[in-house]
Formats: structure tokens, sequence, C-alpha cells
């Protein structure tokens, strides 16, 4: 597939949608699901480069607090160029290693996910595995979020130190804005504002970003999703 190779890196290397994203941010948090706690995650995104098709990814997401101070998820999805198609399978996960205390105390999390993927005609394959470190530190109504981590794209053989800093605000009413930097080092870097919208508080969201690549040729992203807490 033209462009698929270097599309599919931004979606699943450069651009997590789900299993490692505190959406609609690129960039985790450090919260963790109460044990029996669940959530279902739907999103959808499009990434867009100059002169090249246009890849949509559509995610589906069921996560569960466990205990332990952890959480498991498992996600499906399809990417998809207008030509070629790709599911993908991922099991992901948090757990809280630190915590300050309280809903509003600093928190460090480690999470980690395994994923794989199956092209038409062929065969699910592991297509990789990563671990990152989670800071999540409230000031007043903002809270700030780092990642930092390690990600192998067991296909490629290739690994890449990735990264996100985000700013995120409580919110206005039910609308709560956020703005990020994100990436690896392997690529340029990308900013991303998103907004969140709260539907029923503790209960159910939906959300939209927006962000573009800062490089040569401008890729951009835009997703849009929602979450049921249950």
């Amino acid at each position: 597939m033209k462009d698929k190779t270097f599309a599919a890196a931004l979606l699943t290397c450069a651009v997590p949608l789900l299993c490692q994203a505190g959406r609609p941010l690129q960039t985790e948090d450090a919260g963790i699901l109460e044990a029996k706690t669940c959530e279902v995650e739907g999103a959808t995104s499009r990434v867009r480069v100059a002169g090249a098709a246009s890849v949509r990814d559509n995610a589906l997401q069921l996560g569960c607090g466990v205990g332990a101070n952890s959480q498991v998820a498992l996600a499906v999805s399809t990417t998809s160029d207008g030509t070629d198609r790709e599911r993908g399978l991922r099991l992901g996960g948090k757990t809280e290693l630190w915590s300050a205390g309280g809903d509003a105390g600093a928190a460090l999390t480690l999470a980690w996910g395994v994923s794989g993927a199956r092209a038409a005609g062929s065969s699910w394959k592991t297509a990789g595995v990563d671990a990152r470190a989670v800071v999540s530190v409230p000031a007043g109504p903002l809270t700030w979020h780092l990642n930092v981590g390690h990600e192998r794209d067991t296909q490629a053989r290739s690994s890449t130190t990735a990264w996100g800093l985000a700013l995120e605000h409580e919110g206005f009413g039910p609308l709560a804005p956020m703005a990020e930097f994100f990436g690896n080092d392997r690529e340029a870097a990308w900013w991303n504002l998103g907004l969140r919208y709260t539907l029923a508080k503790d209960k159910a969201y939906i959300d939209m970003s927006y962000g573009r690549q800062m490089t040569g040729g401008t890729p951009s992203l835009f997703t849009a999703g929602f979450k049921l807490v249950f």
C-alpha cells in the first residue's frame, strides 16, 4: 500500500488511539479505574499527509479496574487508506506505582501494551510492545501529564523512545480544554488541541482533537471519540 508503512507507523507508534492515551489526548494520564469499574471507549481518527491518501482508523476498547491499583483493557481497530485495510488487536494496562494520596494528588503509573495486526489475506502477527512511565501532577484547576517510554515495532524490528507533555483543564462547566506536545526520537514532534464534553458526570463523555506534526508537509491528525463508564 502506498504510504501505508508511514501511516501505520504514525497510528501505532506516534498516535496511539486508545490503549496508551487519555482521550482526546495522545498523552496518557496516571489515573486508574477502581476495581470492578469498567469503561467503553470508541474513537475514530484521520491522518492526512500532503500528496498521499488519508489514513483512517476506528477503534473500540473495553477496560476494567482489576484491583491492586491496576487496570487492563482490550481494543480492536481497523486501519484503511481507502484501498487496503488492516485489523489490529491490543492488550494494554496500567499499574499505579506511587501516589501522593487523594484524587487531587500527584501520581506515577506504569503503562504497557502488546499489539497485533492482520493485513487482508494474511495471518495475525505481533505488531509491537511498549511501556512508559506516566506522571500526573495537579496544579489548581490544571493537571500536567508527562510520559516517557519505549516502543518496539516487532515487524520493522525498530525501537523508539516516545514522550508526551500535556496540560488539561478541569473544565468550564461541561467543557474541558487541553493541549499537548508528543512524539518520539525518530520523527518531528506534534502539537495537539483537545476538547472533552461531559454528558453525565463520571458516566458519559464525548471528545475531539486536532493536531499537526511540526515538519515539512505538515501531516495533520483529527480524532473524535466517546467514553461510557459503568
